[in-house]
């Protein structure tokens, strides 16, 4: 196997490990984004440092692929080992997007939603759905089903779109 193929195939599976792991992992963006800036430049410390030694070609392949791969690795790890699983219920509201091309005052509903009481505010994957939106239609109540991963980290294992009645007479929703 090449190198190039190497970063073909390591970058899809991160990719794929991203979307399906990464992605149901309950945690504030902000401080994920903040943690990865970190990290990087840790890295880039230790290998300027040559605690981690590296070619300088190997350290394009280092940033690209080893790096998101060992993230990733944690990711799965709190995954798999995923226990405790609780059901939480919200009532939720679609975001509204204005949809067409320039020059449209046409609006659409998308698949992220906003939950009673402004749950998960900054966990912006536990809140959005990469699903064909009739899933959500007429529904408007979710029922999440979240486990505890080994490193204490809040996993979205499953969801369903319900109806509910007394989701109408509520309206708490930012």
């Amino acid at each position: 196997m090449t190198k190039i193929d190497k970063y073909i195939v390591f970058t899809i599976v991160n990719f794929v490990l991203f979307i399906v792991v990464v992605c149901n992992t309950v945690f504030n963006f902000y401080w994920f984004f903040i943690t990865i800036v970190i990290l990087v430049f840790i890295a880039e410390f230790l290998i300027r440092k040559e605690i981690i030694r590296l070619k300088d070609s190997d350290k394009k392949y280092f940033f690209a692929v080893t790096f998101p791969m060992i993230i990733n690795l944690f990711f799965l790890i709190n995954y798999i080992t995923g226990y405790n699983a609780v059901k939480e219920t919200y009532c939720f509201k679609n975001k509204i997007a204005k949809v067409g091309g320039r020059g449209s005052n046409e609006t659409g509903k998308t698949t992220y939603i906003y939950l009673t009481g402004n749950a998960y505010e900054y966990s912006y994957m536990t809140r959005s759905f990469f699903i064909d939106y009739k899933r959500m239609l007429f529904k408007n109540q979710i029922i999440y089903t979240f486990e505890r991963g080994i490193f204490g980290l809040k996993i979205r294992k499953d969801y369903d779109f319900v109806y509910s009645e007394e989701c109408l007479e509520k309206g708490n929703y930012h």
